[in-house]
């Protein structure tokens, strides 16, 4: 006899919990997952236990999610990377907005518009602005790829400062930085923690955030939009998702246990030595930041012709 989504919702969790992570150990999404499952157990008195699922740009991993039973047993922590995926008209067998239950935000690290110390004297937005019009096509930018974060903020950063920077996609950040050092490319808009070991040397510059305010372990640099650049807005984000049809009263109680651990003063402080801000919020804003994104970035892949690779 089938049980009613509030029955089935009083008795879990009954068994352990599996969190799988769609990309290798060690990335950013591994080390979230890792620093709250413990804490998770706790909460709710159950193993939690992560398992890298990698493979297909982190498709394999989601899509083991998405056909998971939806009873709170199997569960995703991945990047932004899916929501970039819809708007780039990639991989669409899975849909950020449509295959899952949305859990919670769990962090997010700022990005910044960075430039080589070595080949551009630029203090600050409006300083590269003028030199990019001065000779249109003669500054380039990195990204570890097309269509990833990097490349689609730094087009909105063009398509709303009408410059024209060159794109030299990189595969990875690893390749991308000696030649930002070295002023082979000149500009690159990026998180913190790729850039941190350079900003001391004074290879690199940070002459804006990219987010709506300040960057809360960045305070210093003003934002894009106090520089009169509205509208240029760029952090990447870890989500906490699961199979949709998951009964909505184990998503609240995931979302209460998720929030309980990123309120946590170790947890933050963890997240922080990262470059990562703690996340939190409803189910409900954070499905609601996802729409909005998708949008937001379906504009910005048509508006720059950008196709990406399966």
């Amino acid at each position: 006899m089938a049980i009613s989504g509030a029955a089935f919702s009083q008795e879990w969790p009954a068994k352990q919990i599996q969190i799988i992570v769609n990309n290798a150990p060690g990335a950013g999404t591994d080390l979230v997952s890792r620093t709250i499952s413990d804490r998770l157990a706790s909460i709710l008195g159950r193993t939690v236990y992560v398992e890298n699922r990698i493979g297909a740009a982190g498709a394999i991993g989601a899509d083991f999610v998405k056909k998971a039973a939806p009873d709170g047993y199997t569960l995703l922590i991945c990047g932004d990377d899916l929501a970039l995926w819809r708007a780039l008209g990639i991989r669409e067998s899975i849909n950020v907005l449509n295959d899952f239950e949305h859990i919670v935000e769990l962090g997010r690290t700022d990005f910044f518009l960075v430039v080589s110390g070595e080949a551009l004297v630029a203090n600050n937005a409006n300083d590269l602005v003028r030199l990019a019009k001065q000779k249109p096509g003669s500054l380039s930018y990195a990204s570890p790829g097309v269509g990833a974060p990097h490349n689609l903020a730094m087009e909105l950063f063009k398509q709303q400062t009408g410059t024209d920077i060159v794109h030299v996609p990189y595969k990875g950040m690893g390749p991308a930085m000696p030649d930002m050092v070295a002023g082979r490319v000149q500009v690159i808009m990026t998180g913190y923690p790729a850039i941190a070991s350079f900003m001391q040397s004074g290879k690199l510059k940070i002459l804006a955030s990219a987010g709506a305010v300040r960057a809360r372990l960045q305070p210093d640099y003003p934002t894009l939009g106090e520089q009169g650049i509205p509208k240029v807005e760029q952090q990447g984000y870890f989500m906490f998702l699961a199979p949709r049809g998951t009964p909505q009263a184990v998503v609240t109680r995931l979302n209460s246990a998720a929030n309980q651990v990123l309120s946590l003063p170790q947890v933050r402080e963890d997240l922080a030595k990262r470059g990562l801000v703690a996340g939190g919020g409803t189910s409900e804003q954070f499905r609601q930041k996802l729409r909005s994104e998708v949008e937001k970035w379906t504009g910005v892949v048509k508006a720059a012709g950008i196709k990406a690779e399966e």
